[in-house]
């Protein structure tokens, strides 16, 4: 759609006594000029709507799977006995946290678009002003868009390279250090250095440990998966 173009298509339309009277309703409730106009910017508002319309049903059912599993992997994880049973159900709910927050983002942007378009139809004072006014709108929402989804990338990234590395862990090697080094504090650089290394040692033991135990839990989950689908 084109602000440029000339309006040269004519066709017949036909109407009840009821549409037309909302639609005349609709164009002096917003100070629009003519029936033809008030047609033309409906049109948009609809086509606009149409556009999105699959996302935000697509969005919305998202959210209420993304929070039905949510509940079921913390009722799962619950049944667990081991130590790491809390770091789990915290992981699970950062993890899904971000899932709900993600998808929250899109489904806000694809409502702000929605309704920016009817506002701008329905308050513009030309049609040519209201098609430019949506598409200043699109290009606004859209540049949000791209900023939160790399943002949401390097958040990902982030926690999935720091995973399982415990930094208050690093606190107390460092303290434990200081505290049985005969140096002086203001001679205890070589010591801080040192419990540094070896906290950093044994964080990087615990991350390939802890990672190749989840994997091995999730290819158990996935035979069993596998197995219960055979049996159905």
């Amino acid at each position: 759609m084109s602000i440029e173009e000339p309006k040269t298509i004519k066709f017949q339309l036909m109407l009840s006594e009821g549409e037309a009277k909302a639609i005349d309703d609709w164009g002096s409730a917003n100070k629009i000029r003519s029936r033809a106009e008030a047609i033309r910017r409906l049109c948009t508002v609809a086509l606009e709507l149409d556009s999105h319309a699959n996302a935000i049903d697509e969005a919305i059912g998202y959210l209420d799977a993304e929070s039905l599993m949510f509940v079921e992997r913390v009722r799962e994880l619950s049944k667990r006995t081991d130590g790491r049973k809390n770091d789990s159900i915290a992981l699970t709910a950062i993890r899904a946290s971000e899932n709900l927050f993600s998808a929250v983002n899109d489904l806000t942007i694809d409502l702000d678009t929605v309704l920016g378009a009817a506002v701008a139809i329905r308050t513009a004072d030309t049609f040519d002003k209201a098609v430019e006014a949506l598409r200043e709108n699109r290009r606004r929402l859209q540049e949000i868009s791209k900023a939160l989804a790399a943002k949401r990338a390097k958040a990902r990234a982030e926690r999935e390279r720091l995973r399982y590395i415990d930094f208050q862990n690093a606190s107390r090697w460092i303290e434990d250090a200081v505290k049985l080094s005969e140096s002086a504090i203001t001679d205890a650089d070589e010591v801080v250095i040192g419990a540094v290394k070896a906290w950093l040692a044994e964080a990087k033991a615990i991350k390939a440990r802890r990672e190749q135990e989840d994997l091995a839990r999730e290819q158990e989950r996935q035979r069993q998966r596998d197995e219960s689908q055979k049996s159905e």
